[in-house]
């Protein structure tokens, strides 16, 4: 087990951290910018880290899609030297560069967008986790819920959190830092101390910190059935 050295984040994961030979999904709770990706690149990186906290792991990025920002790691902290960015030209290699990577014990971190699945292909990720050692990070939306889930936990994240209404009032979008309402709707992975209620996290630009703001009052819900 690890902690993501975000005290903040180490709180709402399962047994305080990110155990590694798992999955982990990352829920775009609004469609795509809501901030999942980043967050699971936040968790990642101290998977990344050596003894003395210099950032040496192995990062790779599946994007099949193109829209990965290759820039946003370093300003995470993430040296761009440890990323490998791959773009898969089909669904099929892409399927087969994620499971690749997943079972390479050389790379600490996977990361790739998943909406849709099939189930047999997550079931050969998450043995390829297992075998490999390393971390998957699946950021998905909130449709992919409807189906079943090999990974271990599955976190909703919400840009602003349940209600940005306050924050929209309060003119959030011209100060420095971004929030977001973060909850745990699967966990297979055990010692889950949340209740299912969302809470507001928030990323300093200024600082590069991230702190647990506050329990929000409301529940994690997406209109959809969470199954599996």
């Amino acid at each position: 087990m690890a902690g993501t050295g975000h005290e903040a984040l180490d709180r709402l994961l399962p047994g305080r951290g990110l155990r590694r030979g798992r999955l982990f999904e990352w829920i775009n709770a609004r469609g795509p910018g809501t901030g999942a990706a980043t967050l699971a690149l936040l968790a990642a990186r101290e998977l990344m880290q050596d003894a003395e906290n210099r950032v040496v792991g192995t990062l790779v990025v599946i994007d099949r899609d193109g829209g990965f920002y290759a820039a946003a790691v370093e300003e995470l902290g993430l040296p761009p030297q440890e990323l490998l960015l791959v773009h898969p030209k089909s669904e099929a290699e892409w399927l087969w560069a994620v499971e690749q990577a997943l079972r390479s014990p050389a790379v600490d971190v996977t990361l790739t967008w998943a909406d849709r699945i099939e189930d047999r292909a997550f079931r050969r990720w998450q043995l390829a986790a297992e075998a490999g050692g390393g971390v998957g990070m699946l950021v998905r939306s909130a449709g992919a819920l409807e189906g079943a889930s090999w990974a271990s936990v599955s976190l909703l994240v919400r840009s602003g959190g349940c209600d940005d209404t306050r924050e929209r009032e309060e003119g959030f979008a011209r100060r420095m830092g971004r929030r977001w309402g973060v909850s745990v709707l699967r966990n297979r992975a055990g010692g889950a101390e949340d209740d299912g209620s969302e809470w507001l996290l928030e990323w300093d630009d200024e600082t590069g910190g991230l702190h647990l703001l506050s329990r929000l009052g409301c529940t994690a819900s997406v209109g959809v059935q969470v199954t599996g």
